[in-house]
């Protein structure tokens, strides 16, 4: 069946219905008004429609290639995505070897500052008592001055235990803080697995750098900022600590900033 007998057959409300592709991009498909769909697109709703109608329309991809003047075939274009799918994967094995370093010097650090700290507070809290005061109790009262001197001798003791465990609450305190703050540190990364093949395009909006991919394969996107549309929300996303299940048909938009996830539900500003 050639592409002509196929839009014969199905019309543009059957083939939208079953595929979720816009009317606007079939009729532009049907109609071959090549110039007005970028070529990523076009060949995504090709490769979608054929495997939803199993239908051969290679020769529509070739029609296209002429039109735009576009030399690369449809193997070259499985080649290239090759490396980048081996590009991506060792990109994510990189990430998760330096998130896992950085883990365990992390708890070296505060664990053994914590040990410190703990074995400071026991030789405090089981000192021996003072033998001066011992002293003192039995000693015979035979001058006021003796007596002065054990009213005071107390006051020094205390001075002396004040003096030994206020730096060590203070190097308690600091290290609560300094755990505090490990947790606050947002995600460097954004991950992407597609349960099924998913259209999506995503900004870095600390570089404002734009990326755009059909896949059903794992996607890690480096930063911690980004905006990202999804052409279905049937996908699992990990962000830091957080994992995210949108589970719908629809489009998707969800915003990653600062460690915060947030749905957007139309057209926004990070849209152009």
């Amino acid at each position: 069946m050639n592409a002509n007998d196929f839009f014969e057959q199905y019309s543009i409300e059957i083939i939208n219905k079953r595929t979720r592709i816009s009317p606007i991009s079939l009729r532009y498909i049907k109609n071959k008004e090549f110039e007005k769909i970028q070529r990523v697109k076009f060949l995504g709703f090709i490769r979608i429609i054929e495997k939803e109608f199993n239908v051969d329309l290679s020769e529509l991809i070739e029609e296209y290639n002429e039109a735009t003047n576009h030399t690369h075939t449809q193997n070259s274009e499985i080649e290239l995505e090759e490396p980048k799918k081996h590009n991506t994967l060792l990109l994510f094995i990189l990430a998760v070897i330096l998130f896992s370093l950085g883990a365990y010097l992390l708890y070296n650090k505060y664990g053994s500052v914590e040990k410190e700290n703990l074995n400071e507070i026991n030789k405090t809290a089981f000192m021996p008592p003072n033998t001066d005061e011992n002293i003192t109790e039995t000693a015979p009262e035979t001058k006021l001055e003796n007596n002065k001197q054990n009213i005071s001798m107390p006051e020094s003791s205390h001075q002396t235990v004040s003096k030994k465990t206020t730096p060590q609450e203070k190097a308690v305190i600091n290290n609560t803080k300094n755990s505090q703050n490990t947790k606050t540190i947002a995600p460097k990364t954004v991950e992407i697995y597609p349960n099924e093949r998913v259209w999506f395009k995503a900004i870095n909006l600390d570089t404002n750098k734009t990326v755009e991919y059909l896949t059903s394969n794992p996607k890690t996107l480096i930063g911690a900022n980004w905006y990202v549309k999804f052409g279905h929300g049937n996908i699992t996303i990990n962000y830091g600590n957080q994992t995210i299940t949108p589970e719908t048909k629809k489009i998707t938009r969800i915003l990653f900033k600062n460690g915060k996830v947030e749905y957007l539900k139309k057209p926004n500003r990070y849209e152009k």
